[in-house]
């Protein structure tokens, strides 16, 4: 009888033989054979092609590298916000001054801002009146009129110092509402050359007779502005004003026998006009010049006139927005009334000095 063989070690070599031959990435040389049968689990990398040539070198295929994808970066770190509560309005950094200077800015009346000024006028003083106009009739046939001058005849002084203050709000974009006031009290004395009519009484004054004078002057207008063209160099504003005039002259003689006679006269009337500011120099310290005209033409309730203002602006830049200038130039200031029984005529001309702020 036939020796029984044992059948188990013959199963495991035949597996293990299997699984030899089968395996897609065994290795080509003894040392990858070893590698593969401590490590089976990891894939074994292709194995280099051999090029035997005539000198017997061996070479090997170029190998390629895959590089692993860069890690994303970190999220940014963000900070809370700041504590809620009530800070402090900081200045505006001031600019470095720099040698060629910035840009030519105007500066303006912005949304919601005020711009206030005084101004200061040295004006040479003219005027007739002729209060009544029409006196007893032969008078008139020999050529002789009732206009008596109102320095010369009356005794008005020939210059005087009138203040004004004005204030503009911006309600709008292009849009703002301003008022002026101008106001002055003279008093002077006067030896009339010719013989007129003065005062409601018609009383007859002489030549050489010792006049004194006195006489409140007010100006006032309110109205809107628009500005009509705005760039950083130039602004070009039309306005329309309600002109209110008041004049009160007293005149007397002392030596006369104490008389006096007084002219009050009130006017309603309406101003339009232009205005026009153009920068045209920027210093390094960022202030500006700029030349300023004002004009306005004065119409309705029997009266013509003008109010004609030229100068130049020096405009220096606070913080926040704000800016305050003082502005110098000339000034032309001339009204005419005619009524029936009434001459009034009035002119002021000369220099000003004007200060103001932007805020």
């Amino acid at each position: 009888m036939l020796r029984s063989i044992p059948t188990t070690p013959l199963v495991c070599l035949v597996v293990s033989l299997s699984i030899v031959w089968a395996g897609p990435s065994w290795a080509q040389t003894p040392d990858e054979s070893l590698e593969v049968l401590l490590k089976p689990g990891k894939a074994a990398t292709p194995a280099p092609i051999k090029h035997k040539g005539k000198t017997g070198v061996t070479r090997r295929a170029p190998q390629v590298t895959v590089l692993a994808p860069a890690p994303p970066p970190p999220p940014p770190l963000l900070m809370p916000p700041p504590p809620p509560g009530i800070t402090k309005v900081k200045p505006q950094a001031v600019p470095v001054p720099c040698f060629f200077g910035p840009k030519c800015l105007v500066n303006h009346p912005q949304q919601g801002q005020w711009e206030m000024s005084a101004q200061v006028f040295w004006a040479r003083v003219r005027g007739t009146i002729a209060y009544p106009r029409n006196p007893w009739w032969g008078f008139v046939g020999w050529g002789w009129t009732n206009e008596a001058d109102l320095t010369d005849d009356i005794g008005a002084p020939k210059s005087t110092t009138l203040t004004q203050f004005s204030a503009r709000y911006q309600f709008r974009p292009n849009w703002g509402v301003r008022y002026v006031g101008m106001w002055d009290q003279m008093t002077g004395e006067g030896n009339p050359s010719q013989q007129f009519y003065f005062g409601s009484q018609w009383f007859l004054i002489t030549p050489g007779w010792p006049l004194n004078a006195s006489w409140d002057h007010g100006y006032h207008r309110v109205g809107l502005i628009y500005d009509a063209v705005r760039t950083c160099s130039t602004v070009l504003s039309v306005f329309a004003d309600w002109v209110h005039t008041d004049d009160k002259i007293n005149v007397g003689c002392t030596t006369c026998g104490w008389w006096s006679q007084t002219f009050s006269k009130g006017g309603d009337s309406a101003m339009v006009g232009l205005e026009i500011k153009k920068c045209f120099n920027t210093l390094p310290n960022f202030g500006t010049f700029s030349c300023d005209f004002k004009g306005g033409f004065i119409f309705l309730d029997d009266v013509q006139g003008w109010d004609i203002q030229v100068g130049t602006r020096y405009t220096i830049p606070l913080n926040c927005g704000r800016s305050g200038y003082m502005e110098g130039g000339y000034r032309f200031v001339d009204y005419k009334k005619s009524e029936a029984n009434l001459i009034w005529e009035n002119a002021f001309e000369g220099g000003f000095l004007e200060f103001g702020f932007i805020f």
